[in-house]
């Protein structure tokens, strides 16, 4: 008999093609037939069968209703023997479509609970119960931080389910490592002088990324050699590019846009600033750590797994003052650079690509008893 796995996630371009190309390879290679399904954002290379369903972001939206409709037709056709979903509302809409159509076995794996501490009262009372009923039809579930894995082990899962805890998703550290730029030479095409202290920032450009704040924290420090690079795009591009201006800091605050060479930029880089509100276990932070950057983020979920006091700060998203202060420090001290650095690298070594994906694959085979 043929074996079919089948990976659902809301979107491709934000989700699957960034995060889950190797695993679907991984099952290549073994000799499965990998079909996906997204809302059809973008292609997913590799697969067999690449199709679309219209799930939705929102737990209010009813198109939700058609996806697990069209997915149970889907389903019931290929006859999967395992589905792997990822995303809030693709957890949700394929472990539903999997009850109904009596598909087991089942992974969803959590990139960072939508309940974490702190978080709006009304995703606590939604997502968290949503979770733990989703639970009972849910035969492995993945988790990427400590405090996600003390949450999740208060769920029933399915007879004989586990939760697993694993270093994210993985990051080609070697490519990290080994990317050789010249400085000088790159600062310049980036629009930043030879000499300056270059803090970098990377990520969307949303409320949840906190870009202002590390503006704001550019704009306090003491060495006017400091200088931001923001790398993403996002909704909130306009109005952060407007306060910038507004605040005189057009030459402290370079706009570097999305990014396909993040290594060489890396390179050209002093320090990491991170201030994010939410994270699950972010890969740009785990980046700037295979670079050797100090790391200056928020002490949130998440980012307290990856850094800590000899790698770097770890501070309140929203203390800019502590933020300026933390940048100064390390643009004053160069022996403390590059001992965090180091350390950052040395650590960076658990969440490399290859070993990620030699836990994840011992994941699935548990679970499949061997099938893989």
């Amino acid at each position: 008999m043929e074996k079919k796995v089948l990976f659902v996630a809301t979107t491709a371009k934000g989700h699957l093609n960034v995060f889950h190309i190797p695993y679907i390879q991984l099952f290549k290679e073994k000799g499965w037939q990998v079909d996906s399904v997204t809302n059809g954002d973008e292609k997913v290379p590799y697969v067999d069968n690449d199709y679309v369903v219209p799930i939705k972001r929102s737990p209010f939206k009813m198109g939700n209703l058609k996806a697990i409709w069209q997915l149970c037709a889907i389903m019931k056709k290929r006859k999967y023997t395992l589905v792997i979903c990822h995303t809030p509302m693709g957890g949700v809409v394929a472990r539903l479509a999997a009850r109904i159509c009596g598909v087991a076995p089942v992974i969803y794996m959590a990139h960072g609970f939508h309940f974490y501490k702190g978080a709006p009262l009304v995703n606590i009372l939604l997502y968290k119960n949503m979770e733990c009923f989703l639970a009972r039809w849910t035969d492995g579930l993945i988790v990427i931080n400590q405090e996600d894995y003390d949450a999740a082990q208060k769920f029933k899962l399915r007879k004989n389910g586990k939760v697993f805890l694993l270093n994210g998703i993985g990051v080609d550290i070697d490519r990290v490592r080994n990317t050789a730029i010249d400085r000088k030479t790159k600062r310049k095409e980036l629009g930043v002088a030879e000499d300056a202290f270059v803090v970098l920032n990377i990520g969307e450009m949303i409320v949840r990324k906190n870009q202002k704040a590390a503006i704001e924290a550019i704009a306090q420090c003491e060495n006017r050699k400091c200088v931001l690079l923001i790398c993403g795009r996002g909704e909130k591009e306009k109005e952060l590019k407007e306060f910038v201006k507004k605040m005189n800091l057009e030459n402290k605050v370079v706009f570097c846009g999305f990014r396909r060479d993040i290594n060489e930029v890396l390179r050209a880089a002093d320090v990491f600033l991170f201030p994010s509100f939410q994270e699950g276990l972010p890969v740009s932070v785990m980046e700037a750590m295979a670079a050797g950057l100090p790391v200056i983020c928020s002490d949130i979920r998440g980012n307290r797994d990856l850094i800590d006091e000899n790698g770097g700060f770890l501070l309140a998203p929203d203390d800019v003052q502590e933020m300026s202060r933390s940048i100064d420090r390390l643009c004053r001290e160069k022996t403390l650079r590059k001992r965090m650095g180091d350390y950052n690298t040395k650590k960076a070594e658990k969440y490399d690509l290859a070993a990620v994906l030699s836990d994840m694959q011992k994941v699935y085979e548990e679970i499949l008893q061997d099938m893989l």
